[in-house]
């Protein structure tokens, strides 16, 4: 598949939160507050007919919030996520989004895409059409 879902995902979040570090590694030292990390968790495939699949990638976000009031802003990135975080931009729909605030104040969402994919076809296509008799001229 051509696209990076985790980029689609990174440009979604710095969107919405365009101060807000964005990390996909883990961090020598630790993260900076705020900032997110974004993980896939896991992949599924469900095979069809002509080469098709229905493929469904799990991904977890993981909120690092400001110190200074670290609930007060864990609520509030949840409610921007709740209201825009929905889509990833001419490329899937975000689903089954779940929210929690874990004790060690950190927000964890999880969410899957869904992705229908097929082998490209790469095949010749016919250029030109030979045809016996005249041309319709509409008259």
């Amino acid at each position: 598949m051509k696209e990076n879902i985790i980029e689609l995902i990174g440009n979604e979040l710095s969107g919405l939160f365009p101060d807000v570090q964005i990390n996909r590694e883990n961090r020598e030292g630790g993260f900076e507050e705020p900032s997110f990390f974004v993980e896939k968790v896991d992949t599924s495939v469900r095979p069809e007919l002509f080469d098709i699949q229905n493929r469904k990638y799990a991904y977890q976000i993981v909120y690092f919030p400001r110190i200074k009031r670290p609930k007060e802003d864990m609520e509030s990135v949840e409610e921007i996520l709740l209201d825009n975080f929905t889509e990833l931009k001419d490329f899937a729909t975000i689903r089954k989004r779940e929210f929690k605030q874990s004790d060690d104040n950190t927000l964890q969402m999880t969410f899957e895409v869904w992705v229908r994919a097929y082998k490209p076809d790469n095949t010749p296509k016919q250029e030109h059409m030979k045809f016996k008799g005249g041309i319709a001229d509409g008259n």
